[in-house]
């Protein structure tokens, strides 16, 4: 079952691009002889280093990782069979009270002589 189309019929296959006849026939060889002449170089054996280099970045980040866990979390912090010390962790959460602890980081010296200053006042 063929389609018939009405444009291509009208102006036909034919669009006047052709190849010459045998223009395939020798290509690879006439390319050949067009293209310069070109040494192919060996290639290079790698250094030491180049091979080692990515364990050696390997290991630095897991070196890395190792320091962070260290300094973030104080997992190493407490050493083998020493037992931190409960009774002063609470005694010095029972010690602070919440205001002590605002007034430590949020009140500058001049509002601190003025609370002094007006609680006999009132």
């Amino acid at each position: 079952m063929e389609k018939k189309t009405p444009l291509l019929d009208e102006i036909g296959r034919k669009h006047g691009m052709k190849v010459p006849e045998g223009y395939f026939a020798d290509f690879t060889e006439k390319m050949v002889e067009r293209l310069p002449e070109r040494e192919i170089p060996l290639p290079e054996q790698p250094t030491l280093w180049l091979r080692i280099r990515p364990w050696v970045y390997m290991a630095a980040m897991f070196a890395g990782v190792w320091l962070m866990m260290k300094m973030f979390t104080g997992i190493f912090s407490v050493e083998k069979g020493a037992t931190p010390d409960v009774e002063m962790t609470a005694s010095a959460a029972e010690e602070n009270s919440v205001e002590d602890e605002w007034i430590a980081h949020y009140v500058d010296d001049y509002t601190a002589y003025e609370m002094l200053y007006t609680e006999g006042d009132y």
